[in-house]
């Protein structure tokens, strides 16, 4: 029989709560926050082992398995009040289901590229709401992996995770400290670089080739993609368009990119 907590004061709640608002907390610690009975349920399937689960006796009797599957993953877990899931949790409606999880091994490494593989690279993307949207894009079109800057969002943020809809466990993720150096590793593995910019010198996506081996930079939303790091790119991309809109959304332009790489494989394959 678990533990019930029933203090918003006990350090594990404390806890519980920091790691849901701190992205600097989550870092120091070296651990995130999940919640959801679908989310817990996929952590529990990816062999992720967490520290804690944090569950109330409504989510027990309304997602048995999903707690169970939750429980069984954890090294301790918990029965928390419903005043206290309010505490803890980033949505409206929390449905009482939580786990607490050690930061998976994301570190980008030039032994981590397939020299065949299909890449997007993020440079400087600012909204979570995209970057989660990105991520489960990717892993419908099946691309090799997804590599985020320092300064992107926190890949561990409560949004990202929850707006990538499962794929947080499923799709290949990196964390590369800038983008030039990491361009510089994508070529050193074989891989043809394209920055998505609207330039001169850009190709139209429809007439670009994507070889097996090739990686896509998708810039800022605002400001795109800066020119020291387009300078490192060995191609330029851009999408053809024939309304009055000036340019897409993040998510939207690197959807396209990855729906075409996709096609394109799907073809040579």
């Amino acid at each position: 029989m678990a533990e019930t907590i029933t203090s918003k004061e006990n350090p594990l709640v404390k806890l519980a709560a920091k790691l849901l608002a701190s992205k600097t907390f989550r870092k120091e610690q070296g651990l995130f926050i999940l919640e959801g009975a679908r989310l817990c349920a996929d952590a529990a399937g990816s062999g992720i082992t967490a520290k804690y689960c944090f569950y109330t006796p409504q989510a027990m009797e309304k997602y048995p398995n999903q707690v169970q599957a939750a429980v069984q993953t954890a090294h301790e877990s918990y029965r928390i009040t419903e005043q206290i899931a309010q505490k803890i949790s980033d949505t409206r409606t929390p449905q009482g289901i939580f786990l607490v999880c050690p930061m998976l091994d994301k570190r980008f490494f030039l032994d981590k590229i397939k020299s065949t593989g299909r890449y997007l690279l993020l440079a400087g993307l600012q909204d979570p709401g995209n970057l989660g949207t990105i991520l489960r894009t990717a892993d419908a079109f099946a691309v090799d992996g997804v590599i985020l800057t320092s300064d992107c969002p926190d890949f561990y943020s409560p949004k990202v995770i929850r707006s990538t809809m499962g794929a947080f466990f499923r799709q290949p993720v990196f964390l590369a400290q800038d983008a030039v150096s990491c361009i510089r590793l994508l070529k050193r593995a074989g891989q043809r670089v394209y920055a998505s910019v609207l330039d001169d010198r850009a190709r139209g996506l429809m007439q670009t080739d994507f070889p097996m081996g090739c990686t896509v930079v998708i810039g800022n939303e605002g400001s795109g993609i800066p020119q020291t790091i387009v300078e490192e790119c060995t191609d330029r991309v851009y999408i053809e368009m024939e309304g009055k809109a000036e340019s897409l959304n993040a998510a939207v332009a690197a959807s396209i990119f990855m729906w075409e790489m996709q096609r394109q494989r799907a073809i040579t394959e």
